[in-house]
C-alpha cells in the first residue's frame, strides 16, 4: 500500500513576466495585488488545512484500483477510503479479514430494490455538507492554475491530470472542454497569461492544492466584498453555482451553503 505525502509546505507559483501597453500599466497593478493576495490566502490556508491526514490506513485491505491506473488517481480513491472510515460511510465497502474493500455488485444487486436504495443514500449523502466536503476534497485531481478575474474571484480553473477543468465562461478551448476543443491545457493557460484583464496563478502539476482550499479562498472573496456592497451576494451565488458543478441540488443561498461545507 503506498503512503500518500500531506506535508503543507507554502506553495510555490510559475510567474510569467509579461510585457504591457503604458495604458495597462494601471490594470496590471490591480492584477498583481489580487494574484498576491490569492497566494497569501491560499498558503495560509493549506498550512492550516481541515483537510485529514492521509496516511497507509491499517483497515483498508485493498482499493479495489488497478496498479495500471495513474498514481495520483489511486491515492486519491485510498484517501477517500480512508476519509469514508474515519466518518463511519461504509456502506458501499466490505469487512474483510484483512480490512475493508470496495463492494462490487452484480447488475441484479444492483438494480435490486435493496441496491437502488443504497444508491439513492449515496446521492443524498454526496449533496450534504459533509458530502460535498469529500467531493471537493478527493472527486477531481489536484488544482494545477487558477484564473482570476479583475476583481480577484476564480473564474477557472485547470487540474493536474491535464485533462479536466472548469471553465463557466469558456475562455479558452483546452482539449477538455467539449467539442470544440483543440488545445492542450498547457498552451490553454499560456493563452490565457497573455490577456491583460485576467490574472493567472500556476501551481504546476505536483500541487497538492484542493477544490476545497480553493474554497476557502472563495468564501473568503465573498464575505470582503458583501462587506463593502451587500448586493454581491446575489452576483457571488450565480458565480459559485458555475464554478461548482458538483453542486447539483438547488441551494438557494449558496455561500450559507458553502460556509456549511467548510464548517463540515
Amino acid at each position: 500500500m503506498l503512503n500518500i505525502p500531506t506535508d503543507k509546505a507554502v506553495i510555490p507559483t510559475d510567474k510569467t513576466t509579461r510585457a504591457y501597453l503604458p495604458t495597462q500599466k494601471m490594470m496590471v497593478k490591480n492584477y498583481a495585488e489580487n494574484s498576491s493576495s490569492f497566494e497569501s490566502l491560499l498558503n495560509q490556508q493549506i498550512n492550516t488545512s481541515s483537510a485529514p491526514t492521509v496516511t497507509n490506513h491499517p483497515k483498508i485491505a485493498t482499493t479495489g484500483v488497478s496498479g495500471e491506473m495513474p498514481k495520483e488517481y489511486r491515492d486519491r480513491v485510498l484517501a477517500r477510503m480512508e476519509y469514508d472510515i474515519a466518518h463511519g460511510h461504509t456502506e458501499d465497502m466490505t469487512l474483510t479479514a484483512n480490512g475493508y474493500a470496495p463492494k462490487f455488485y452484480s447488475a441484479t444487486e444492483f438494480f435490486s430494490s435493496a441496491g437502488m436504495a443504497m444508491m439513492n443514500r449515496a446521492k443524498a449523502y454526496a449533496q450534504t455538507p459533509e458530502g460535498q466536503k469529500a467531493s471537493l476534497l478527493f472527486d477531481s485531481p489536484t488544482v494545477k492554475a487558477v484564473v482570476l478575474d479583475k476583481e480577484g474571484s476564480i473564474v477557472a480553473k485547470f487540474y493536474a491530470d491535464d485533462m479536466t477543468g472548469v471553465d463557466p465562461q469558456k475562455l479558452t478551448n483546452a482539449v477538455w472542454d467539449g467539442e470544440n476543443g483543440n488545445l492542450s491545457t498547457d498552451e490553454s493557460i499560456r493563452q490565457l497569461e497573455k490577456r491583460a484583464d485576467l490574472t493567472v496563478v500556476k501551481y504546476g502539476n505536483a500541487s497538492k492544492v484542493t477544490d476545497f482550499d480553493l474554497l476557502k479562498y472563495e468564501v473568503h472573496q465573498a464575505n470582503e466584498k458583501i462587506k463593502v456592497n451587500p448586493e454581491f451576494r446575489n452576483t457571488y451565488n450565480e458565480l459559485a453555482k458555475n464554478m461548482h458543478p458538483e453542486m447539483t441540488q438547488e441551494v438557494g443561498d449558496v455561500l450559507a451553503f458553502q460556509e456549511k461545507i467548510l464548517a463540515a
